[in-house]
């Protein structure tokens, strides 16, 4: 008697015989497209250079400027470097601008007096130089003369004191003539400083002044009209201003375990939540050495630069990257799933069970390894060559029986492989692939105990469990090989 039910993918098997042999075929259809090796990351986007615009003087918001549309800027206005962003109350700065400006005004004035002194002093040094000359002349007439009849003791002490008094005026002009040089020099310090501090203040009247540097969207605006800005020793931010939007990044947090499949120039298709059913494209930029750590999980940031050129993304919205490291297009596709599914020599299409049956791993002790040289268990030679070495046997459903086909797997995005079906075997887009058999108890059907299997890639097997010295708990096996562990499967 057999019986076939048809339901998303899954067919009723019933054989001949007892109820026991009941089988249901869970299968897939080979789907052709295109297969992506790819490393997954989230990320987020960011403007290509954020600049901060800030206030270096302490006053009142007064009013804001104007966008290049003519309306006052807010979040989102496009502005053109130069352009006014805000102004600052600068009634104290004009002020004191003024205040500077008296500064330099008396430090002129003193600059003139003290030229002027420079010129009395060098006047008095002319006058007192020419009243010791006439002095020294004076004494030393009245010396060749000496003292007698024609020239008392009182005249010639009186010559003496008048040349030493002369001598005395000329020194003391000299020192007023180098007091009235510093005092010149002074002065002229006082206008360099008074000047500057006229140029600060006149700076500080352009700080008032709030204008962007470069050509960009307002993305933040931190202050409002009336406000107060108290400017300390880091400049208080007002407005970010993002550089070009057209040019994007998007700042990826990459596992250390898939960096390395990460390099410059790479192609990156990412999806953002915004526009679910549209993938853009961009290229890594570089990867950022400094690593961090989060619950014990190492990350790298990956800059990707991305062009923006209808302004559809925005900062800071969350992006879902593929780093596309390997990529087949226009291929047959598989699930893997696939490849380790092996059926029971009932499924198997009747004069092929033979060909492909699981053989045992050792039918004699002197037959050497497991595994022969090829990793195909006890396989004949002629098995091999109708295998090839890399040659996987994968089944196509036909009717009630699976059709075994032999291909060569491809690349693979972790969950489908892409197959190339050998010379002379069947596989097309469409065709039902069997990915499992589930007998009546509803447990998998697994290799026959000792079995291995030739067509596809063969689970581990399972270690043991050590009890580690204690009392093995219900359910374990203290028996089992002289060890403690799991019942038998």
């Amino acid at each position: 008697m057999l019986v076939v039910l048809a339901a998303g993918g899954a067919v009723w098997i019933g054989l001949p015989g007892t109820q026991k042999n009941e089988l249901r075929m869970v299968t897939a259809r080979v789907v052709r497209g295109d297969c992506v090796n790819k490393v997954q990351a989230t990320g987020t986007l960011e403007p290509e250079e954020l600049v901060d615009v800030g206030a270096q003087v302490t006053g009142e918001i007064k009013e804001f400027g104007t966008d290049v549309e003519g309306k006052r800027v807010d979040y989102g206005s496009e502005v053109k470097a130069g352009q006014l962003l805000a102004r600052i109350d600068d009634a104290l700065v004009e002020l004191d601008i003024k205040r500077a400006e008296a500064s330099v005004a008396q430090a002129k004035a003193q600059i003139i007096s003290a030229k002027a002194a420079v010129k009395q002093a060098e006047a008095s040094i002319a006058q007192a130089t020419a009243n010791k000359n006439k002095a020294d002349r004076d004494l030393l007439r009245a010396q060749k003369l000496g003292v007698g009849d024609a020239l008392s003791q009182m005249e010639f002490d009186q010559y003496v004191n008048t040349a030493e008094s002369a001598a005395a005026a000329l020194q003391s002009a000299e020192a007023q003539l180098h007091t009235a040089r510093a005092q010149q020099a002074n002065a002229d310090a006082s206008l360099q400083s008074a000047q500057a501090q006229l140029a600060i203040e006149t700076r500080n009247r352009d700080y008032t002044r709030i204008t962007t540097p470069v050509d960009g969207t307002i993305v933040v605006r931190q202050v409002n009209v009336g406000q107060t800005v108290v400017s300390n020793m880091s400049a208080t931010t007002l407005f970010l201003v993002a550089r070009d939007l057209s040019h994007m990044q998007i700042w990826a947090s990459v596992n250390e375990a898939d960096i390395a499949k990460v390099h410059q120039g790479q192609e990156v298709r990412y999806t953002v939540d915004a526009l679910p059913n549209e993938t853009f494209s961009g290229k890594v930029n570089k990867i950022r050495p400094n690593a961090t750590m989060a619950s014990n999980v190492v990350t790298y940031i990956v800059e990707v630069d991305i062009d923006n050129p209808d302004r559809k993304l925005l900062p800071y919205m969350s992006a879902n990257a593929n780093f596309i490291v390997e990529e087949a297009k226009d291929c047959l596709m598989v699930p893997d799933t696939a490849f380790e599914f092996h059926p029971p020599h009932s499924l198997i299409v009747p004069g092929q069970a033979e060909s492909f049956a699981p053989l045992r791993k050792k039918e004699k002790a002197n037959e050497g390894d497991e595994e022969g040289e090829n990793g195909k268990a006890g396989a004949s030679a002629e098995q091999h060559k109708a295998l090839g070495d890399d040659a996987l046997v994968i089944w196509k459903k036909a009717g009630k029986y699976a059709m075994p086909v032999r291909v060569r797997r491809g690349l693979g995005d972790g969950t489908r492989s892409v197959v190339v079906p050998l010379e002379g075997e069947s596989l097309s887009e469409g065709d039902l692939i069997i990915t499992d058999a589930i007998g009546n108890s509803g447990s998998a059907v697994k290799p026959a105990e000792g079995e291995r299997n030739l067509f596809g890639m063969n689970r581990p097997q399972r270690r043991e469990r050590s009890t580690g010295g204690a009392a093995p708990k219900p359910g374990q096996n203290a028996n089992r090989k002289g060890r403690p562990g799991p019942p038998p499967m």
